[in-house]
């Protein structure tokens, strides 16, 4: 209605809370509870991560991670030359531009840089393949 002559109240819109079909007074409003790890304690985390897979005989040590040419069936091979059963976690230095599409597309099989890994992705996996180098890098990176 009218704003003036009707001796009713002022209205602002119909989607006002007082009316039939209108809004929410106090909505929901959506918030971010998350929040960023301390890096210490993630450094931690790692660590401990990597002792017990290493305790429990899951990580095994290569000199290289490497396929001849970019297909699934290489990579697969390859992983069955490794022994590698279940969730697997492959640490190379850096990730490999031929290595890394033809593992994409393998379920339960993780490729990381030594540098991205988390102790989450450790815990995960039920093995874990390393080169040499990644293994140095994170030695000095877990000090």
């Amino acid at each position: 209605w009218k704003q003036k002559g009707t001796g009713r109240a002022r209205v602002s819109d119909v989607r006002n809370p007082i009316w039939r079909k209108g809004g929410i007074v106090f909505p929901p409003t959506p918030r971010d509870y998350s929040f960023s790890l301390p890096k210490k304690v993630a450094k931690g985390a790692l660590r401990e991560a990597l002792a017990f897979k290493v305790q429990a005989g899951a990580v095994r040590v290569v000199e290289a991670l490497s396929i001849a040419n970019p297909k699934t069936k290489a990579a697969v091979s390859m992983l069955k030359g490794l022994g590698a059963t279940g969730k697997t976690l492959l640490l190379d230095l850096d990730v490999d531009p031929t290595l890394d599409p033809s593992t994409r597309t393998i379920t339960g099989l993780s490729y990381v840089a030594a540098n991205r890994v988390s102790a989450r992705s450790v815990m995960d996996a039920t093995t874990v393949i390393a080169t040499k180098a990644a293994l140095e890098r994170l030695q000095e990176a877990l000090r």
